[in-house]
């Protein structure tokens, strides 16, 4: 009789994993409730019958409950792993394993609940469009990072907006704000949050603007500052007063040493420069930046994306000894840092005067704006006091600053004056540790080179 019940249980998995699977849809919590339900009465009919299969079963039912409830999908792949593992766990039963039964049907109920996997990034053509989408993005600094070609892409209906993200830990983060029109930009967030729930992933966004936040806010998800663009107003900047003197000192000792700068398309590069650059590249000893996410591009030199400018520093001798790239939005008139490059040795203050000269450069009706990027945290560097909580931040900051460089960063470009707009990263607060980690590690993990 216990056998019997324990194979109608088992039975009864493949028949609702079956119509589950079929049809969940705007459906979802009804199904959820009555797989609950179902799971319920048959692990409480298994418990009075000490018919253990029937409890082990509606655990495992109620997992999937929850994986309904939730929106994760079930996909055939999933179902017929969990109908394995069901299999497994049946073995186990007949032959006396009941922790082993156990561990398999609690198995099955969440691997029939998994999210769907990561997709890879998205194909040239999609990137052709959003870099059509980029040069038409107004205000937006981070907007040309989201070329980067291992990012994939959710476009709004009619495709003039977009937004760009990875998945970590069934985590789908966007990166920065959508790009594309401004009227389009809630749909945009509207179509990404559809699409991740739709695939069964959690939701979160690295890199939000002020003007943004409240769209993700009413859509459920909580925003934490993380930090401030620093963009400088090129109609506005000048090294005079006494705010600059740092700044203005440390590009007049380039002038005494004999350093000369160029500001080239990136596209536009010979073959002897692009080796000099390469040779800088190698001298710093990190080769290529493959790391980054929200606020880095890749493919360094080799023409990948449209846009990017390369300003190069030479030394008395003619010889490369700096360069950075710089990539751009809204028909060039926003220019975004992306990684400087500096030989060990090179003359003191060459980052600094390439800054001001590629504002230079750009004043000539170029850009209305250069962005320095992103710098994280600087209340937290700047504050003179700090409560207690402030202080544990700050020393816990100061011990990565080896491997990120925080607060380095922090204190050179408040050489510059330009601390602009905050920028938030938003979640829902119950997934804290899994979009941490998937942040984390999108930012701060190496990827491989995607070849063109």
């Amino acid at each position: 009789m216990r056998g019997q019940q324990g194979e109608r249980g088992h039975n009864a998995v493949g028949v609702v994993f079956a119509r589950v699977g079929a049809g969940v849809g705007e459906h979802r919590e009804i199904v959820a409730v009555v797989v609950a339900l179902f799971a319920s009465l048959l692990a409480l009919r298994g418990w009075r019958a000490s018919a253990h299969g029937d409890v082990e079963v509606g655990v495992g039912l109620l997992l999937i409950a929850r994986a309904v409830a939730i929106g994760r999908p079930l996909v055939r792949a999933n179902i017929a792993w969990s109908l394995a593992l069901v299999v497994l766990a049946r073995f186990a039963s007949t032959t006396g394993h009941s922790a082993s039964s156990w561990a398999f049907v609690i198995g099955a109920g969440a691997v029939a609940g998994f999210p769907r996997r990561a997709p890879g990034a998205s194909d040239a053509e999609d990137r052709r469009h959003v870099w059509a989408l980029v040069d038409r993005t107004p205000g937006d600094t981070l907007a040309p990072f989201a070329m980067r070609t291992d990012k994939a892409y959710v476009f709004t209906p009619d495709r003039t907006a977009a937004v760009a993200y990875r998945v970590r830990f069934g985590v789908a983060i966007a990166s920065g704000d959508p790009v594309g029109s401004p009227m389009a930009r809630e749909a945009a967030v509207d179509a990404f949050i559809e699409h991740a729930e739709a695939n069964g992933w959690r939701t979160a966004v690295l890199g939000a603007s002020d003007r943004m936040v409240e769209v993700w806010r009413a859509r459920g998800l909580r925003a934490v500052p993380i930090g401030r663009d620093v963009i400088i107003d090129v109609g506005r900047f000048s090294l005079d007063g006494r705010a600059f003197r740092n700044l203005r000192q440390a590009v007049q000792r380039t002038r005494n040493a004999g350093v000369t700068t160029e500001i080239v398309p990136e596209r536009s590069l010979t073959a002897d420069l692009r080796a000099e650059l390469e040779q800088v590249m190698r001298r710093t000893g990190k080769g290529e930046q493959s790391r980054g996410f929200a606020m880095i591009l890749d493919h360094v030199l080799d023409g990948t994306h449209p846009g990017t400018f390369i300003a190069l520093a030479r030394d008395r001798d003619g010889q490369v000894v700096a360069f950075q790239r710089y990539a751009t939005a809204d028909g060039g008139r926003d220019l975004s840092l992306d990684v400087p490059w500096r030989i060990p040795g090179a003359p003191n203050g060459v980052d600094e005067r390439l800054i001001v000269d590629v504002v230079s450069w750009a004043s000539e009706g170029r850009a209305g704006q250069v962005s320095l990027a992103f710098a994280a945290f600087p209340e937290l560097f700047s504050a003179t006091e700090r409560s207690l909580p402030l202080q544990a931040a700050y020393r816990a900051v100061r011990l990565l600053d080896r491997f990120i460089k925080l607060e380095s960063l922090y204190r050179f470009v408040r050489k510059f004056h330009s601390f602009g707009s905050q920028r938030f990263i938003a979640l829902r607060p119950m997934q804290v540790v899994w979009v941490a980690l998937a942040a984390l590690t999108l930012e701060f993990g190496t990827t491989a080179k995607r070849q063109r």
